[in-house]
């Protein structure tokens, strides 16, 4: 919280002392103090996230979900920005696939941190896959792109908190804390289930989720 703050403190202390003297510059001025307060917030209800499920008490409603559906449904959220990336978001999954007992609100944002990070670290022309199967007693969901790939140094790390893995490469740029993956573990693992990753440099990463079937 502390690099947005002082952007906001900065350009607020710009305002008030009139160095931002022009309309314009106090437009931008305003534009900043909007943006990082935007950011700031996302980090606070990031944290909160992570406060809840230390504590186990995050609200995780379960019930029924239609896999495919949600599937397709966060395809569709991100058209905009893969279209603007170049890179084409796709889902496949199998036949006759179960419902899933689950939150799937909470899937929804485990899925979506997931695609947005691979949308990030994939070059335009590649590709994102959002695939679902069922591996003996459990539903294995895994988004998979062709994008720059892990250090293997980096993978022990990957759903540390606040851990950012090699920010120099395209799309790393320090835009959130590094909290996404560790709320997208915690959410899995609030479920039951497990989260790995597997990766090569050069050719891509696959974030594979395993949650349990009910009754199985």
């Amino acid at each position: 919280l502390k690099t947005p703050l002082t952007s906001v403190q900065g350009f607020a202390q710009a305002i008030l002392d009139g160095t931002a003297d022009t309309e314009q510059a106090r437009q931008q001025a305003a534009q900043v103090i909007f943006n990082e307060s935007g950011r700031m917030h996302r980090m606070v209800l990031d944290l909160l996230d992570l406060a809840r499920l230390d504590a186990g008490t995050a609200d995780i409603t379960m019930s029924p979900v239609n896999v495919p559906a949600l599937l397709n449904a966060i395809r569709e959220k991100f058209i905009p920005q893969s279209q603007k990336a170049g890179v084409v978001v796709s889902v496949d999954v199998a036949a006759n696939l179960p419902a899933l007992i689950a939150d799937g609100d909470r899937l929804a944002q485990v899925f979506t941190n997931l695609v947005d990070n691979a949308l990030k670290f994939t070059p335009e022309g590649g590709a994102v896959l959002l695939r679902a199967l069922v591996v003996n007693d459990e539903m294995q969901i895994s988004v998979t792109d062709t994008g720059a790939g892990i250090p293997d140094e980096s993978l022990t790390h990957i759903f540390d908190r606040f851990y950012q893995a090699d920010p120099s490469r395209k799309g790393g740029e320090k835009h959130g804390a590094g909290l996404g993956l560790a709320i997208a573990h915690d959410i899995v693992q609030a479920h039951g289930g497990k989260i790995n990753v597997r990766s090569r440099l050069g050719e891509g990463t696959s974030f594979d989720v395993f949650l349990p079937l009910m009754g199985k």
